[in-house]
């Protein structure tokens, strides 16, 4: 399919649905010229829908954590359905590997957002190396080493890391608390710190 083939579609579901509404199977099958084409077309004026597995993970979250969900989505104001985000933020959805739309704005709840920025340098060295040693003899890992070798390979917020690896939510955040003891990762709660950090 071309990238005008897939922009007159993008133009239909705006028409139908005032939003832009991609099926997964296409979704999941754009090459970077079609995300480009995308986002050169419609950047700053128009929303896309989250695809299925991550309106999954947002129904488990209501459920596991509402109060971070409302502060995601709760918009009595907004004229449009729940699980609608910037189309700027497109290649963030096409993520195979877990991490989704990243939760790392939250203002009425601490965020627990990570980058590799926030790993402390030799300590987190030491952490992240023996996570990886132990991964490749195929031997278990800790939840807090699981937790730094992920944030070492990419961003990742606490919420999909207990989703993608079927954690409990308050294990994960232990995890979180056994390495800023362990001064291997400083903790912002904040968005505006964060923000430095986010690069999307």
């Amino acid at each position: 399919m071309t990238s005008s083939e897939i922009i007159s579609i993008c133009y239909d579901s705006i028409k139908k649905n005032q939003y832009i509404h991609i099926p997964d199977e296409l979704l999941f099958s754009l090459e970077n010229e079609h995300i480009d084409a995308i986002i050169n077309e419609f950047s700053g004026h128009q929303m896309i829908k989250l695809p299925t597995p991550e309106i999954d993970f947002f129904e488990w979250l209501k459920t596991i954590d509402l109060d971070v969900w409302n502060d995601l989505w709760l918009d009595e104001e907004s004229p449009f359905e729940e699980y609608l985000i910037s189309i700027d933020l497109l290649p963030l959805l096409l993520s195979k590997d877990g991490r989704g739309f990243p939760i790392c704005d939250l203002i009425n709840n601490d965020n627990y957002y990570f980058t590799e920025h926030q790993m402390v340098d030799e300590e987190s060295k030491i952490v992240i190396e023996t996570a990886r040693e132990l991964f490749r003899q195929n031997k278990n890992l800790t939840i807090a080493q699981l937790l730094a070798l992920e944030i070492s390979i990419n961003p990742i917020d606490i919420w999909h890391f207990a989703y993608k690896h079927k954690i409990e939510l308050n294990d994960a955040k232990k995890a979180v608390e056994v390495l800023v003891a362990d001064n291997a990762l400083v903790h912002l709660t904040k968005a505006e710190h964060i923000a430095n950090f986010i690069n999307f």
